[in-house]
C-alpha cells in the first residue's frame, strides 16, 4: 500500500512538472501594407525552424496557438511584398504577445534577385535611405541605465550621447539636445522628462514615456525624411500601443525609484474598442525629504483609447501629462561624531551654491485625436489634433547666515524664473501608392503657439531682483511637405522630398529639399547616400526678446543645416550587421549674440540675452559613425558602436570654437546574456560600457577669481579646455519567472556601477580661498518587482 502511495505522488509530481516546464502563450496581430495600413489577407506568420505558422484572415489577423515562453524569431511573408524577420521576439506567461507587422512591396518580382528582408532593428519608415533605426519597448526594457527611457536607449547608438548625466538630454553628432524633434502618435510634443526646462528644455532626471505604453520607436540621426521639420538635428517617433480588446490585463510594478501601475482591456469587444492607462509616483522625493536635502517628487499618466471602424476609419483618444518638484533647501550646518574613530565631522557651507535655496516646479502634457481612414485600395488618410503644455518655474532664495555654525538667518529673493509654453496643432498626411514603383507622402501641419515667461535675477546676493525680461506672447506656424520614393529597380531606391516652413516671427518663408539613394548592390550589402537641409525655431521667448539699443524685436531667421550622409551596411549573418556611416553637417543662420562667444549651437534654455541677437553664427559637424550589432540569438546580444568626430561653431565675432558638446570620440559596448531556468524561466544579465572624450571646459581668469571671490570665466577662451576622458558603466539583472497567466519579475538596474564623476567645471572655496572642480557624481540603482496578470 505505501509503495502503490509513493508510486501515486511520483506520478502527481512528474505530472506537475511536466504542465510547469511546458507553459504556452499566443501571438497575435495584423499583418498590413505599411504605406496604406491595408490588412494582407494570406500572409504567413511562422516561428523560425518550428512547424508553428498561421495565415491571416481577410482582416489580416492572425493567431500563433500554444508557443513556448522564451525568445522566438518571428518571420512574415507574402506574395509580391519584402519578408520580415523578426529575431528575439520575447514571448510570456502572463498575457498574449500584440505583434503587429508592416510590410513594405516589392517593386518588382524577378527570378533570382534576392532582397534582403527587413531584420528588427531597421526603421519602419521607407522615406529614410539612411541613419535611422528602429527599437522596440522589450529593448529600451532590457540595455543597462535605460531605465525604460527612449533618450537613454539612444545612448547605445553610434554618434549620440549625453550632455549630463543626470538629465536625459540626447546630443547627436555634436549638435545640442534642443535641435531634436520629439513626435508622439504623428504630433510634435516637446520633450518630455521630470524636472526638465531649467537648463535644458525638455531634458530632465526621468522620462515621462512609461515603456508600458509605448508601441515603438524610430530613431533618425540625419538627414531624415521630409515629413519631419523643426529639427536640425535628429528626431524620435515615437507611438502608443493599443490596449488588448479581447480581455482585461494588468500590471503593478514596486521599487526604489517608485511604484508603476498599468491597466488595459476591451471597451466593447464585438467593436474592437480597448484601453490602455498607466499611472507612476515616485519615491525618491520622500528619501530627500528624510535626508533633509533636495526632495525630488514626481508623477504622471498617460493612457489610449482605441476604437476602430471599418466604416469611418479608426479613431484614437490619448494622452500623457506629468507634474514633478524638486525643494532644495540652504545647505545646513552640521557635526557629525564617528565613535570608531573618535573624530567629528563637520560640514560647513563652502560653495556658493550651498547658500541658495530653490523651489523647482515642473509640469508636462500633451492630449490629441487622431483619425485613420483608407481611400480606395492605395491610399491612406491620417490626421490628427492635438494640444500640448510645458512648464517650469524656479524661485531661488539666497540664506544670509547669522554664523557659519549655524543655521538661522534670513532668505531674501535672489532668482525667479518661469517659462509656460502651450500649442494647439492640427495636422494632415496623405498616404499614396501611386503604382507598385512610386509611392508619395504630402501633408500639412499648423500650430498655434503661446508663451508666458519672465527672468529675473539681483545683481548682488541681497539686493532688488533686476528684471530680465517679461514677455506673453503668441504666435503660429505653418508646414508643408512632400516626398516620393521611386523604385529604380529591385535593389535600388530614390527617395525625394521637399519641406516648407511659415513662422510668424520670422520674415522668410524656408524651402528644404531632401534626396536619397539607397543601392543593395550585393544580397549581403547595401549603399546609403543622403542630403537633407533642416530648419527650426528656437524657443518661442526668444522671438520676443527685444534689442538693448532699440526695445524693438531682433529681427531673426530660423536656424538651418545642411546633412550629408553616406552609408554602407553589411550583413555578416542572419543575426548580426555592420554598419558605417560619413557624415558633414554645415550649419547657418544660427542666432549669436552680438559682440559675445555666445551661439544659440550650444545653448537650449536661455535666461538671460545682454545683446541684440542675430543670425551670423555658423557651425560644422564632420565625423565617422561604426555600428557592429548582433540582435538577440540564443540568449545572447551585442552593440558595439564607435564615434569620432569634431563639432565646431563661430560665433558673432567670426571666431571659430569648439561646441560645447564637443568630445571628440566614443566608443559604447552594450551586451547581455540570458539563462534559460526551469525551461521556461529567464535570467538575464545586461551590461552597457562608454568610454568617451571630456566634456569641454572655459579657462577661469585666477586673478578676477580671487578678486570677486566668484569664478570669472575667461570668455576669449570659451569651450577651450577638455575634461579628463569619462569612463561610464551600468549593469542590470533580471529574473523572470512565469507562471501560467502571470509573469513576475525581479529587477536591478544600476547606472554608473564604477561612481563616475564628470567634471561640469570649476567654484570657489568661500573658506579656503581656492578654486575647486566642480565635479558631478550621479547614479541611479533602481532595485524592483514586477508582476503582469
Amino acid at each position: 500500500m505505501t509503495n502503490k502511495l509513493v508510486s501515486f505522488l511520483i506520478i502527481i509530481l512528474i505530472a506537475q512538472q511536466a504542465v510547469a516546464q511546458n507553459i504556452t502563450q499566443e501571438i497575435k496581430g495584423k499583418v498590413i501594407d505599411v504605406i496604406t495600413g491595408e490588412p494582407l489577407i494570406g500572409a504567413t506568420v511562422s516561428i523560425e525552424n518550428t512547424n508553428t505558422g498561421a495565415i491571416t484572415n481577410q482582416d489580416g489577423h492572425y493567431t500563433l496557438e500554444s508557443v513556448s515562453v522564451g525568445r522566438h524569431t518571428i518571420v512574415v511573408s507574402y506574395m509580391g511584398y519584402k519578408q520580415s524577420r523578426l529575431p528575439g521576439i520575447l514571448v510570456t506567461s502572463s498575457k498574449p504577445l500584440f505583434l503587429d507587422v508592416k510590410l513594405e512591396e516589392d517593386s518588382e518580382i524577378l527570378e533570382g534577385v534576392v532582397v534582403t528582408a527587413r531584420k528588427g532593428s531597421e526603421s519602419y519608415n521607407t522615406m529614410a535611405p539612411v541613419s535611422a533605426r528602429s527599437f522596440t519597448v522589450e529593448e529600451s526594457s532590457r540595455f543597462a541605465g535605460g531605465l525604460s527611457d527612449p533618450s537613454r536607449v539612444a545612448y547605445n547608438f553610434a554618434g549620440v550621447t549625453f550632455s549630463a548625466p543626470q538629465d536625459n538630454g540626447v546630443v547627436i553628432r555634436g549638435n545640442s539636445p534642443n535641435s531634436v524633434l520629439w513626435r508622439l502618435n504623428g504630433m510634435d510634443v516637446p520633450g518630455a522628462a521630470h524636472f526638465g526646462g531649467g537648463n535644458l528644455a525638455g531634458a530632465g532626471l526621468i522620462s515621462i514615456y512609461s515603456s508600458n505604453m509605448l508601441k515603438g520607436s524610430d530613431f533618425f540621426s540625419g538627414a531624415f525624411p521630409a515629413e519631419f521639420s523643426n529639427a536640425t538635428s535628429g528626431v524620435f517617433d515615437v507611438s502608443f500601443r493599443q490596449g488588448n480588446n479581447e480581455e482585461h490585463q494588468h500590471m503593478a510594478q514596486m521599487g526604489i525609484l517608485g511604484v508603476d501601475l498599468a491597466s488595459e482591456g476591451p471597451i466593447n469587444k464585438d467593436k474592437g474598442s480597448s484601453y490602455l492607462v498607466n499611472y507612476r509616483h515616485g519615491f525618491i522625493g520622500y528619501y530627500g525629504e528624510l535626508a533633509g536635502g533636495a526632495a525630488p517628487h514626481f508623477q504622471d499618466l498617460s493612457f489610449n483609447l482605441s476604437f476602430p471602424s471599418k466604416q469611418i476609419g479608426d479613431i484614437s483618444v490619448w494622452g500623457m501629462g506629468g507634474l514633478s518638484s524638486n525643494p532644495t533647501p540652504f545647505k545646513k550646518y552640521q557635526v557629525k561624531h564617528d565613535e570608531d574613530k573618535d573624530e567629528y565631522n563637520i560640514k560647513y557651507r563652502t560653495y556658493f551654491q550651498d547658500f541658495l535655496e530653490k523651489d523647482i516646479h515642473f509640469g508636462m502634457g500633451a492630449v490629441g485625436i487622431n483619425h485613420n481612414i483608407n481611400v480606395g485600395g492605395a491610399s491612406a488618410l491620417r490626421s490628427n489634433i492635438g494640444y500640448t503644455t510645458n512648464y517650469y518655474k524656479n524661485d531661488v532664495s539666497y540664506f544670509t547666515q547669522d554664523a557659519d555654525t549655524l543655521n538661522t538667518g534670513s532668505l531674501s529673493p535672489y532668482a525667479k524664473y518661469k517659462t509656460h509654453e502651450s500649442k494647439l496643432e492640427f495636422s494632415t498626411r496623405l498616404y499614396s501608392k501611386l503604382s507598385r514603383k512610386i509611392t508619395n507622402e504630402t501633408g500639412v501641419r499648423a500650430s498655434l503657439l503661446h508663451v508666458d515667461s519672465y527672468a529675473s535675477e539681483a545683481p548682488q546676493p541681497t539686493s532688488a531682483l533686476h528684471e530680465h525680461y517679461n514677455v506673453v506672447g503668441n504666435s503660429f506656424s505653418v508646414s508643408a511637405f512632400t516626398q516620393f520614393k521611386f523604385s529604380l529597380s529591385p535593389t535600388v531606391d530614390l527617395t525625394t522630398g521637399l519641406s516648407t516652413t511659415k513662422f510668424e516671427m520670422v520674415d522668410e518663408v524656408t524651402l528644404e529639399p531632401r534626396i536619397g539613394l539607397n543601392w543593395q548592390y550585393l544580397p549581403f550589402a547595401n549603399f546609403g547616400l543622403a542630403y537633407g537641409r533642416h530648419t527650426k525655431r528656437e524657443e518661442l521667448k526668444t522671438y520676443f526678446y527685444k534689442r538693448p539699443e532699440d526695445n524693438q524685436f531682433n529681427d531673426l531667421k530660423l536656424s538651418k543645416a545642411d546633412h550629408y550622409v553616406l552609408s554602407l551596411g553589411f550583413d555578416l549573418s542572419e543575426n548580426t550587421s555592420l554598419t558605417i556611416e560619413a557624415y558633414y553637417q554645415e550649419l547657418f543662420d544660427v542666432p549669436v549674440i552680438e559682440g559675445t562667444p555666445y551661439s544659440f549651437a550650444n545653448y537650449s534654455n536661455v535666461w538671460q540675452v545682454d545683446g541684440a541677437i542675430t543670425n551670423d553664427g555658423t557651425g560644422t559637424n564632420i565625423g565617422v559613425d561604426v555600428s557592429l550589432e548582433r540582435k538577440m540569438d540564443r540568449g545572447f546580444y551585442y552593440l558595439l558602436t564607435a564615434s569620432i568626430f569634431d563639432s565646431k561653431y563661430t560665433d558673432a565675432m567670426n571666431i571659430e570654437r569648439n561646441t560645447l558638446y564637443n568630445r571628440n570620440y566614443m566608443a559604447t559596448l552594450a551586451l547581455g546574456k540570458e539563462f534559460v531556468v526551469k525551461k521556461k524561466n529567464l535570467l538575464g544579465f545586461n551590461f552597457n560600457a562608454t568610454y568617451m572624450g571630456g566634456g569641454r571646459l572655459t579657462p577661469y581668469l585666477e586673478a578676477e577669481t580671487h578678486e570677486n571671490r566668484s569664478v570669472v570665466n575667461d570668455e576669449t577662451r570659451l569651450y577651450e579646455w577638455q575634461g579628463r576622458p569619462e569612463f561610464w558603466l551600468n549593469a542590470g539583472i533580471t529574473y523572470k519567472i512565469n507562471k501560467e497567466r502571470t509573469t513576475r519579475t525581479w529587477g536591478l538596474d544600476f547606472q554608473n556601477a564604477v561612481l563616475t564623476q564628470q567634471m561640469a567645471g570649476y567654484k570657489y572655496n568661500l573658506r579656503e580661498n581656492t578654486i575647486d572642480e566642480d565635479n558631478v557624481l550621479f547614479l541611479i540603482p533602481n532595485l524592483y518587482y514586477k508582476i503582469e496578470f
